[in-house]
């Protein structure tokens, strides 16, 4: 059997902790010791040789470990105060401390079953009570469960958390703690003869844990039995095979991760290293979001543009109504309309304003133009008859004729040009936006997927 021996050096407990183990693998047990005793009692007293067959078949790892119960438990004349926080240091040095260097002597993230006889085994409830995150299991031998067989009456908020029988009646059903403990392997024995007074916190203790719907095993042995090593001994070399399949099973229910040896130090900074152009590369594909935020205030700086392109073209429309001339008139309104009409066929993201934009200089402005126009030719004939003389009427009618038709002939270019342009390209406009409209819908349905599988996984 291997042996190994190390020396834990506390920030909790402010001093130095001795662990033995024993074995070389299987499944963990953290063994604490009787009244005011240290790690090597399992060894003195034959328990490890009681174990043996489990040690050495790999069934079980046994780390026995180091109490202070001088400075707490067992200082009977010294401040509560002091003596409740003396515990409380020694249950962290075994939470943070102890536990750790368990998993790492273990190689592996097994929750260790906590085993203990008298004084051991109130430490041993203790710790899967209070953190049955920890511990896979209890195997708790004639164990008192009560601090007021210590303390008295006296009692602080942290001796009620070193109090199993203190907290557990106040605990409600619906606990997340009660939901663990019901994956847990509970086990408490005591002999009915001078053990009788340890028989009565275990009976508590029963009726506690039948409360909460927890499943567990309180045994009872005949009044014959004493409060010593022989029969501890023989406890646990009958209930360790029962427990060791109870875990197997509530383990495959509740896996636990597997444990990962830490890495050698020089690897560290290369692993940092080579994670971080990955982490790079994944956030470089969301960065087309927000170039998509950063263009919709322009899109949106733009109808306001348009509106404000508008308002000028429309007030120009009456100046060249005025002058009546027909080529200023037919130049600035074929210039002011692809304006127009281009300037709101921009935004695609807002396809009101593009619709109030056509309205305004699709129809009107084309109409104006063509019907100043048509009063041009009717005065044009006048304007060659009257100051010619009746002699030479029919050369002046035939060179009105000819003049006429050149002046019609832009005008009846100008009309489809300007009526062509703008009907098209708003039109291409107003289907643009609709086009956008369900590009923007898109990215929504996204996001409602999103949502429900992260419920899902929830």
């Amino acid at each position: 059997m291997k042996r190994s021996v190390y020396k834990l050096q506390s920030k909790s407990l402010g001093q130095e902790a001795n662990l033995i183990v024993y074995g070389e693998g299987g499944y963990p047990v953290v063994a604490f010791q009787t009244q005011d005793q240290k790690s090597s009692e399992l060894e003195d007293e034959g328990m490890v040789d009681a174990l043996a067959e489990f040690i050495d078949g790999k069934q079980i790892q046994l780390f026995s470990v180091d109490n202070f119960d001088e400075q707490s438990w067992s200082l009977l004349n010294g401040d509560n105060e002091a003596r409740a926080a003396r515990q409380e240091d020694y249950f962290r040095f075994v939470t943070d401390e102890l536990i750790p260097r368990v998993h790492e002597l273990n190689a592996s993230n097994l929750r260790p079953i906590a085993f203990g006889c008298s004084m051991g085994a109130v430490h041993a409830a203790i710790a899967l009570f209070r953190r049955p995150d920890l511990f896979q299991g209890c195997m708790a031998l004639s164990g008192i469960y009560h601090s007021g067989y210590f303390f008295g009456d006296w009692m602080n908020s942290t001796l009620y958390d070193n109090d199993v029988l203190a907290f557990l009646p106040n605990m409600p059903l619906d606990h997340p703690y009660v939901s663990l403990y019901r994956n847990r392997s509970l086990l408490f024995c005591c002999g009915q003869g001078e053990d009788a007074q340890f028989a009565d916190d275990e009976r508590r203790m029963d009726a506690e844990l039948n409360r909460l719907g927890v499943d567990h095993w309180c045994d009872y042995w005949g009044a014959d039995v004493t409060h010593d090593w022989y029969w501890w001994k023989k406890q646990m070399a009958y209930f360790l095979p029962f427990v060791l399949e109870d875990v197997a099973k509530e383990v495959e229910k509740e896996p636990v991760a597997p444990w990962v040896a830490k890495a050698p130090e020089p690897a560290k900074p290369a692993a940092k290293k080579a994670a971080k152009p990955a982490a790079k590369k994944t956030a470089a594909k969301p960065a087309t979001k927000p170039a998509a935020k950063a263009a919709a205030p322009k899109a949106e700086a733009k109808p306001a543009a348009a509106k404000a392109a508008a308002k000028p073209a429309a007030k120009a429309e009456p100046k060249t109504a005025a002058k009546a001339a027909e080529k200023t008139a037919a130049k600035p309104a074929a210039k002011a309309e692809p304006k127009a009409a281009a300037k709101p066929a921009a935004p695609k993201p807002a396809a009101k304003p593009a619709a109030k934009a056509e309205s305004k200089p699709a129809a009107k402005p084309a109409a104006k133009p063509a019907a100043k126009a048509t009063p041009a030719k009717a005065s044009a004939k006048p304007a060659a008859t009257k100051p010619a003389a009746k002699k030479a009427a029919t050369k002046a009618a035939a060179a009105a004729k000819t003049e006429a038709k050149p002046a019609a002939k832009p005008a009846v270019k100008a009309e489809p040009k300007a009526a062509a342009k703008p009907a098209a390209k708003p039109a291409a406009s107003a289907a643009k936006p609709a086009a956008t409209t369900k590009a923007a819908s898109k990215p929504v349905t996204k996001k409602a997927a999103t949502t429900r599988t992260a419920r899902k996984k929830r």
